[in-house]
Parts: structure tokens; sequence; C-alpha cells
């Protein structure tokens, strides 16, 4: 009877007597009518369980490869008429379990292992069958459960099975070592393999025969691999599938035969499976190797092939080989696109970790070229973009940035650099909004960050500054926070300062204050008292100047010094600045010491030829200062 016509004869009957007629499988008389089941001892259900496990062939030599559809439909109406005649005290009752056998072996049949999992999954195994201490099914249903999955397992390329005794196990042994690339422990089971294949129907022959000529043909047992080689020749459209292709190129290449390697990894190339990848990827190690592909044909191909497979390890393959191309070739942008890849699309793998590390070496070794000028300023633009694109969220990018905007600066590139640090302080918000809203977030790491953030603040607001764009200057000066921070509010006055100063508030310049002034800030504040004709606290700002820098004076800020002594009736600080201008030439010292030459008492109009006297001295002051113009004094 075939499981269509069993079908037919089940409606109207009653299930479970015919089940139990109709399968060939043994089934166990129980005392119960099958709904309820039957309880024993532990060690009666042991004894079950350890029951040996059949080969497969046999279980699976009763479905018809032609005929799927029709013993699926009659598998799955037996089953659904069986079903609506049972209680749920214990399930699946042993004629229920057979037909989920059934129907998982002949997804299985046809290579549909999630299907044919599905069906074992609603049978119970032995160690569920141990806990619960019942024997409603045989030990012989038991068995072919655990047959049907270990090959479910074995064809998903699962983990090695362990299922000692099992005839069919050397052939999952072998199909298990060759997934992962172990050849050589796969050869002692190869011979065992291909008899224990012969049995199964052509869905699971047809797919495994390709993947035991590659065991054979990289482990180098070549009587074997021509025996299946002439297997897979007579398939239907084996003898031109890649992966048939690719493993003669193989097998060509372990026998020195490059020309017929060639031919073959080219045929196989053009499919787009697994197989036509790894011919893509040995056409080009074979061309390398051989020297007949150049750098940059090896690049252009490398570049086409990773974007016909990303994934698995192909892809991981293909991206370690253009990795190691670009580094060869001494290009650190190209390889760190590369490398980027790897850690992205292939994480939690050992190249990713090794990748990391190559990442942060080549980083670094870029920034530590352009900051010490060993590429040109362009060059080196070119190259932190290059990073940003790719590690901008990184942890440690920010810092290598803020660096680099500080470079641009000292360069005289300050709307670069602003843009830099506008680019940095968007990224930082974001960081500082996500630590400020998460509750574990710590008061020490976000008043560290919100410091940070008002550090880079103020080096975007010079940047504008220095720039010319003295409204954005203004208006982020407003948004920073007034923290306790000593050091930054110095730094806040200083940047005020420079603002005011380039607006022209030099009253406004003179409110601000540091807690300990640099020689910038002072120079801004005794500017600011000059221009306003304070003169008094010009020259006492100007002597601070002084008593900081010492002999590194700018000569303008000496004469802006005599001038403001001069201006505030302090002759004789007057007389020492000029003592301490030796280089200055001779007439100009001259006119620089009647400045505070004694007037003649017996002079009538005494205050108009003082007057005179002062106004003649300024522009002998103004012609000294236009003479040394700001330069240092040697």
């Amino acid at each position: 009877m075939s499981l269509a016509e069993f079908g037919l004869c089940l409606r109207g009957l009653a299930a479970a007597a015919v089940v139990a007629g109709a399968l060939t499988w043994p089934v166990i008389a129980l005392p119960q009518d099958g709904v309820g089941g039957h309880q024993s001892q532990p060690d009666a259900v042991q004894g079950r369980v350890d029951a040996a496990i059949p080969p497969l062939a046999p279980i699976l030599a009763q479905f018809d490869a032609h005929r799927f559809f029709e013993d699926r439909d009659a598998l799955t109406v037996a089953l659904h008429d069986l079903q609506e005649g049972l209680d749920d005290a214990i399930r699946p009752t042993p004629y229920e379990a057979d037909i989920l056998l059934g129907l998982a072996g002949l997804h299985l049949s046809q290579r549909m292992l999630p299907e044919a999992r599905s069906f074992l999954d609603a049978v119970p195994d032995a160690a569920q069958l141990i806990e619960r201490g019942d024997t409603h099914l045989t030990a012989q249903q038991l068995g072919r459960r655990a047959a049907l999955i270990a090959a479910v397992k074995g064809f998903d390329a699962a983990p090695e099975l362990t299922l000692d005794g099992w005839p069919d196990a050397p052939l999952f042994e072998a199909l298990h070592l060759i997934a992962r690339g172990d050849y050589d422990a796969a050869r002692p089971y190869l011979a065992d393999a291909l008899v224990i294949l012969e049995g199964y129907p052509p869905a699971l022959t047809d797919s495994t025969v390709l993947h035991l000529f590659r065991g054979a043909v990289e482990s180098g047992t070549w009587d074997i691999a021509r025996n299946l080689a002439l297997r897979l020749e007579g398939q239907d459209d084996s003898a031109q599938s890649a992966g048939y292709r690719y493993l003669l190129g193989r097998a060509a290449s372990a026998g020195g035969d490059i020309v017929t390697a060639f031919d073959n990894y080219a045929v196989a190339a053009e499919g787009q499976d697994i197989w036509a990848q790894r011919a893509r990827l040995a056409l080009l190690d074979l061309g390398r190797s051989t020297g007949t592909l150049t750098t940059t044909d090896a690049r252009q191909l490398l570049q086409q092939t990773r974007t016909l497979w990303t994934g698995g390890e192909l892809g991981l393959a293909t991206l370690k080989r253009l990795a190691a191309l670009e580094l060869s070739e001494r290009d650190k942008i190209a390889a760190l696109v590369v490398l980027a890849d790897i850690s992205r699309l292939h994480p939690e793998t050992p190249e990713a970790e090794a990748a990391s590390v190559q990442i942060e070496t080549l980083i670094d070794a870029i920034y530590k070229r352009g900051f010490a000028n060993e590429m040109p300023l362009t060059e080196f633009f070119e190259a932190h973009r290059a990073v940003m694109r790719e590690f901008r969220f990184n942890p440690d990018f920010n810092t290598y940035a803020e660096k680099f905007a500080e470079h641009l600066v000292e360069y005289g590139a300050s709307g670069l650099a602003a843009t830099e640090f506008a680019s940095i302080r968007a990224r930082m918000d974001r960081r500082a909004d996500e630590i400020s809203r998460d509750p574990q977030s710590e008061a020490e790491e976000i008043t560290k960050m919100l410091r940070a953030r008002d550090q880079l603040r103020l080096k975007h607001a010079e940047a504008l500054l220095d720039g010319g764009q003295l409204t954005e200057a203004a208006r982020l000066l407003e948004r920073l926070n007034a923290a306790p921070d000593s050091d930054l509010r110095d730094r806040y006055n200083l940047v005020q300062a420079k603002l005011f100063t380039a607006i022209q508030r030099p009253a406004d310049v003179l409110r601000t204050q540091m807690a300990e002034p640099t020689d910038d800030y002072l120079r801004l504040r005794a500017e600011a008292a000059f221009a306003l004709g304070e003169w008094s606290r010009a020259r006492d700002s100007y002597e601070a100047l002084l008593r900081l820098v010492g002999s590194d004076m700018q000569m303008r800020d000496r004469i802006n010094l005599l001038l403001s002594a001069h201006r505030s009736g302090d002759q004789a600080r007057a007389r020492e600045v000029i003592r301490s201008f030796p280089e200055l030439e001779e007439h100009l010292a001259a006119l620089a010491e009647g400045l505070t030459a004694d007037l003649p008492d017996v002079l009538p109009l005494r205050d108009d030829a003082a007057r005179q006297r002062i106004q003649s001295a300024d522009i002998a002051l103004q012609q000294l200062q236009a003479a040394g113009g700001g330069e240092g004094i040697p």
C-alpha cells in the first residue's frame, strides 16, 4: 500500500487502529488504548534508550523522490485525523510519533532540513523520556529519531557527532571536518563515507559528493578523488558547475599543471555561488604567485571581487587579501578602509581583533607624520578626512581630530580649524547628552564630559576669532557654562578679551580678569588701557608683562611701556626703560632721552613750553614706535 492509499483508507476509520496496522515500523502493544500511555521504572526506560541507532538509508528508502507531494499530503492528512481523536494525556502517542517521524524522514530525503527538524522537535528524545520516567515510545522509534536528528545536524554542518556505534557516523564526521577545513583529519573517513552515501536518496547524495570531492582533493587522497570526479562528471549540470571546476583546478594546481588550473578556475569564476568566489580568489592567488598579475590589476580584481561576495569566510578572505596588498604597497589610507570593513563586517573574529590593532597603529603613524610636518598639509588634510569617514565614532578619534584642528590653527588655517572644531563639538554634544540622560552615569563622568566640552568650545571660539568670524565667536562664548574651574575661567576671560579687542571695546577688555594672567592677556589689557589713555594703568600692565617675559619682551611692547611711563609722569621709570634699549640707533635714543630731560625753570610760559615739549616727544615716540614695529629684541 502506498502512503497515498494509506491516507485514503484512514478516513472514516478509528485512527489509532488503522495507523497501527498500516505502518511497517513496529509499534509496541500498550495495555491501554493508545490514548493514555503507560509508566514504568527508570531502568526499563534506560534499556529502551540504549537501543542501537539504525542506519539512515533504510529509513529513507521507503520514500520515492518523485512522489514527495503525494506522500506529504497523505501523512499530513493521517496526522490530522489521528490528532482529532486524541486527548492530551501523553503526547505524542506511539502512532502519532510514527507519522511525525515519517514526515521528518520524507523532508530529509529531499534535503529540506528545517522542515524535517520541526517534525523531529515534536517527538521527545531519550533524555526527556528518562526525565519523565515513561515508555510510551518504543526503542525503535527513539533510534529512528536519533538517526534522523543526527542526519539533519550533520547535513547542516553542525558540530561533529558523538554517536558512538552509529553506522552512518563516519560520513558526517568527514563532512564536519571538511566544513571546518581540517582535510587531513577527514581523510580516514572518506572511504566509509562514500559507502554510506550510496544508500541515500539523490537529493542528499548530489549535494554531498562535491564536499567529499573537496575533502579528497585537499587531503591528497587521489584514488577517492578520481572516483568522485568521474561520478560528478556523469551527473547532470555538475560537469560545468563552479564547484566541480574549482576542485579540478585545485587538483591541477597541486599537480603543478598551472595552465589547467587557470582554465578551470576561469570557468568556475563565472558563476555566482560560493564555489565561484573560491575560484576568483584562487585565480588571484595563482596570478600573484606566478608573477603574471600586477599589483594594480590585483587591486582592481580584488575590489571587484569584494562586491560580489561580502559575507562569511570567503568575504573575510577577500578583505584579508586586499588589506595585505594595500599594506605591502604602503597605502595606509586604502588599508584603513579595508581593515575597517573587516572590523565592521566580521566582528567577534580573530581577524577583526588583529585589524583593530593594525588600525590603531596606522592611524597613529598617519597623525605622527602629519604633526611632524613630514607630509604636505593638503595630503595630511585628505588623510584626516579619510580617517574621519571610517572612524569618527571611535572613542579615540576625537583626540586626534582635536590635535589636528590645533595643527590647522598653527598653520594659520583658522577657517578650516573652526570647521573641524565644530564637527568634534557636534559629536561631543551628542555624547554629553547621552551621558547626562543615562541614570547609570556617575556625577564625576558627567562633570568630566562637560569640562571637556567647554574646553573645546573655547578652542572653537578662538579659531573663529582668528578667522574673523566675530559674531559666531561671540554667540559661542555666550553658551559656555560658568564652571567653577579656575583654569576654564581664565581661558574664558582670555578669549573674551581677544573678542573685545577685535570689536574695539577696550573698556570691556579691562573688565575681564585672569587669576593667572598669561603674556597674551597682559598685553591685551595693556593695549586696552593705552587705547583709553589710562597711562598709569597701561604702564602697570606693561610692567607686569615685562616681569613675566623678561628680555623676550617685544620691541612694540617696550616702546608702549616707555610712552606709558612718560605720559603718566613717571620720568624716572621712563629713563630706566630707555637705558634698557641699547640696540636702538643713536638718533632714536637721543630723541627718547629728550623726553625725560628737565625743563629749565627760567623759561617764560613754562606750561606752554612743557606742552610743546611733550608734543614733540610724542612725535618722537611715534617715530620710535614705527621704527620698532613689533620686532623682538635679540
